[in-house]
């Protein structure tokens, strides 16, 4: 089956969005990491492994203080992989943390909202920026499905900062 699609978001100074009257979000922390371990046989860790610290110290939350997460989807695996370096729960505890835990929109842990790459056919380039677009789309009121409710604070680099 053929898919294809695309995601956006403009980048600008904060001052210019208000001036605008532009809903938006600001960036508080991005880190960025390929192929963290190359000589692992089997994946059985991400690259959160080695900046989780510096990631939440850069975003001043912790893990307990998000309301959602958009995590990068390619395979499920990936995902609790995810859960487990950074620390919403420990490492090998991600298949109990799932049953225990609702991932819908209005449950106790809100995982990819619009549905992730999983739900959209994982469109190559698109896929990387849906969770980020999906977002800021919670943050701002934007959502094209269902809010997840009293959304400020996602696990993915962004914070709701009031027009």
């Amino acid at each position: 089956m053929p898919c294809a699609g695309a995601e956006a978001f403009l980048v600008c100074r904060e001052e210019a969005a208000r001036a605008q009257g532009w809903a938006h979000v600001r960036i508080l922390a991005t880190i960025e990491r390929h192929n963290a371990y190359p000589d692992d046989p089997i994946q059985i860790r991400d690259g959160w492994a080695i900046d989780v610290d510096e990631f939440w110290a850069m975003a001043d939350v912790r893990p307990a203080d998000v309301d959602f997460v958009e995590t990068y989807d390619d395979y499920p695996i990936i995902s609790m992989l995810q859960f487990e370096d950074l620390g919403f729960c420990s490492k090998g505890e991600s298949p109990q943390f799932v049953r225990s835990h609702s991932l819908t929109n209005g449950g106790s842990f809100p995982h990819n909202t619009c549905g992730g790459q999983l739900s959209v056919g994982q469109a190559g380039a698109a896929g990387g920026y849906l969770g980020l677009v999906e977002a800021n789309r919670q943050l701002t009121g934007k959502v094209l499905g269902e809010q997840v409710p009293d959304a400020h604070r996602p696990g993915i680099r962004l914070r709701h900062d009031q027009l």
